[in-house]
């Protein structure tokens, strides 16, 4: 079956003709894509990529610990200047406070993680706080309206 000279046979769809072994074996692109995201995972220290995104740089790592190294340093360093005068020795403030001093001496990489944690439950606890208001505002409202 020649189909060079016969300008109006033309050759069957690979699908039609492919035997159902070929039909099965991944195309050389899907192989490629397997591949990469392998080498990806390979790359991330074996974690898969979560959501099909790239794993973070290394700089940018380095940077964000770095940054959060500061940010921590700082806060300490905030925190022991505001510190009040006249404290006795078993001032709840100044325990704090040499704690975090300790802290800092001891375990930096602690420090950090400890922080993270409190400023986290910080802002929960400011974020119930805004939610509660609105309900609680309108309460004292209709009692008042109740009241006259």
């Amino acid at each position: 079956m020649n189909t060079r000279g016969d300008p109006d046979r033309l050759p069957p769809p690979k699908e039609e003709g492919a035997s159902p072994a070929q039909r099965a074996a991944p195309s050389p692109l899907a192989a490629l894509n397997a591949h990469i995201a392998q080498a990806s995972q390979a790359a991330a220290g074996g974690h898969p990529p979560s959501g099909g995104k790239w794993p973070e740089l290394r700089s940018a790592q380095r940077f964000r610990e770095t940054w959060e190294r500061l940010g921590a340093e700082a806060a300490v360093v905030k925190a022991t200047h505001r510190a009040p005068e006249n404290a006795g020795p078993l001032n709840s403030h100044m325990l704090v406070l040499r704690t975090l001093g300790l802290m800092r001496e001891l375990s930096p990489h602690y420090l950090r993680r400890f922080l993270s944690h409190t400023e986290t439950l910080l802002w929960l606890e400011q974020a119930q706080a805004l939610l509660k208001a609105p309900a609680g505002k309108g309460k004292a409202v209709k009692a008042a309206r109740q009241k006259k």
